[in-house]
């Protein structure tokens, strides 16, 4: 059995990892420093879709979005860096306003890029004996159930995301779905699917039919990157039984 310090470590070791594989860089910064530091740099990777249910334009902006997100937290880490910690206060302070933004950008970075990921797969197939859908079946009783809650998520969502992921406090995979890119997150939540519900993701090609581009999106889902998700899902599982 592992003790807590194991399990935050083994966490550690996943976050820097995904950050990592998504190309996104954190600033490294000596181990024996006792000034404490906020800053951090990250990269947006470019990623080139394939699918052709979104239009080369659409694509091309969205990639551009995901560019401005990252830009915008890089800047928000660096003038984190420097913020006046004693003046911070609930009602109105720099650090404050700083940390909130950090998190809106933080979450529209890594989102965008967990949704390319997982989108865009022309041969989108999966196997039964998957880990994917047997876990899927566990959890939501059927494939079938699962895909009609986590559509149901996506149509629910005010300008923002539905995602499937697992949940380290009920121990079993979820739907949920986050409004702008920080409201209605759950704690405690792993990301395993990411679909992207904001107006601009789809209005160009499917103009207010948003269930149609889902759909569309969901039947070129990357499951090869969904596979080894829920396979870093499963080792945190393991950990926190």
């Amino acid at each position: 059995m592992m003790n807590k310090k194991d399990i935050e470590a083994l966490l550690m070791k996943e976050i820097k990892s995904s950050l990592a594989e998504s190309g996104y860089v954190e600033e490294d910064t000596p181990e024996s420093s006792s000034v404490l530091s906020e800053s951090y740099v990250t990269e947006a990777p470019t990623f080139k879709l394939s699918t052709e249910l979104l239009s080369k334009k659409n694509k091309k902006a969205h990639q551009q979005l995901l560019e401005g997100y990252v830009k915008t937290l890089n800047e928000i880490s660096a003038k984190l860096d420097t913020a006046d910690r004693d003046s911070s206060n609930l009602n109105h302070s720099e650090f404050r306003s700083l940390k909130l933004d950090e998190t809106y950008n933080y979450n529209a970075a890594f989102l965008h890029g967990l949704f390319f990921q997982n989108i865009s797969d022309l041969n989108s197939t999966i196997s039964m004996n998957s880990l994917s859908y047997m876990r899927i079946e566990r959890d939501f009783g059927s494939f079938d159930a699962w895909q009609r809650d986590f559509i149901a998520c996506s149509m629910a969502a005010r300008n923002g995301w539905a995602v499937m992921g697992y949940s380290t406090m009920l121990k079993r995979y979820i739907n949920t779905f986050i409004d702008l890119h920080s409201l209605n997150t759950m704690i405690g939540f792993h990301p395993i699917i990411v679909m992207d519900c904001w107006e601009h993701s789809y209005y160009r090609d499917y103009l207010k039919d948003r269930k149609t581009y889902v759909f569309a999106m969901m039947k070129e889902l990357n499951w090869d990157v969904i596979e080894n998700r829920i396979k870093i899902a499963d080792q945190i599982h393991g950990l926190l039984k």
